[in-house]
């Protein structure tokens, strides 16, 4: 049995006569005839009812059909699916990303898929979120590795898929009251001063709201847009800052310590991508970096 024994078939099914389907895909009547009888003979039953006029199906022909329609559209899909892989390994990504994304073990989720595309071409532009929110919506980017702005779900033109959840943590000096204790309620800290992320960064929002939900509007003695300015900044004693854990712990500082909170707040890592048709190279990243962080 062969594929373009298949495809014969379902076009004497289509057309209902031998020689308007041999017409149609451009072969001789007489060729046409001899492999749909070779299948015949081969499967040992007979699938058309011939006669001068026309032909039609026998009961066990109808059943093959629907194998036959199966198969033709199942190496369809494969075919599709090998193109895809060729056009992805000839295509561009441009990711943006938040400056942790090494902190946040991103950066070798995408190794991981420049090895299994070598051929790919992926240019990683960091930013703050904000301003990669804005790169996005002005296509100058395709993909964005960023905390999703507030009410995202407002946006419908893009889809958000959360990749890292991690909470927040209270970061101070290592002979600050509070590094005493190994959790407290973020209203404690109400009277410090605070060293904070720069605008446009989503741990700046997150921040700002955590300190909000205490009860309290954080007194911000300093910002930058370096977490490791950020620390160093606290391990002299300058003031206070809130960082996730996961920041904290990659600092390594021993004259800084990392203070848990009650209910912490969250700060949401997601991958956000338009949803209007995109590239093929753009959807094996989405997907690859989906599926990572799924397992």
């Amino acid at each position: 049995m062969e594929i373009h024994q298949l495809e014969y078939v379902m076009a004497v099914v289509k057309h209902h006569h031998f020689s308007h389907a041999a017409a149609a895909i451009s072969i001789s009547q007489s060729t046409l005839s001899h492999q749909v009888a070779k299948l015949e003979e081969e499967l040992g039953i007979r699938l058309f009812e011939r006669s001068t006029r026309s032909v039609s199906l026998t009961p066990a022909g109808k059943e093959f059909v629907s194998y036959a329609a199966n198969i033709l559209t199942e190496i369809d899909r494969a075919k599709r699916a090998m193109q895809e892989h060729v056009t992805v390994e000839r295509g561009e990504v441009i990711i943006g990303a938040i400056p942790i994304i090494g902190i946040l073990g991103l950066t070798s989720v995408i190794v991981s898929f420049q090895n299994a595309y070598p051929n790919l071409h992926l240019d990683i532009r960091e930013d703050a979120s904000d301003r990669l929110w804005e790169a996005l919506q002005g296509s100058e980017i395709d993909v964005a590795l960023m905390t999703p702005p507030q009410n995202c779900e407002q946006f419908q033109d893009f889809h958000f898929y959360s990749l890292l959840s991690d909470e927040l943590v209270l970061i101070v000096n290592q002979g600050h009251p509070l590094s005493k204790k190994r959790i407290i309620d973020l209203g404690e800290a109400r009277q410090e001063k605070f060293i904070l992320m720069k605008a446009n960064y989503g741990m700046l929002r997150v921040s700002q709201d955590a300190c909000r939900s205490a009860g309290f509007e954080p007194a911000v003695v300093y910002q930058s847009s370096q977490v490791e300015t950020i620390a160093s900044l606290v391990a002299e004693g300058v003031g206070v800052t809130l960082l996730t854990s996961r920041v904290a712990k990659a600092l390594k500082r021993q004259s800084i310590a990392i203070v848990k909170l009650h209910n912490a707040p969250k700060r949401i890592t997601a991958l956000a991508v338009p949803r209007s048709q995109h590239s093929p190279a753009v959807t094996a990243f989405c997907k690859y970096t989906r599926d990572h962080f799924a397992s």
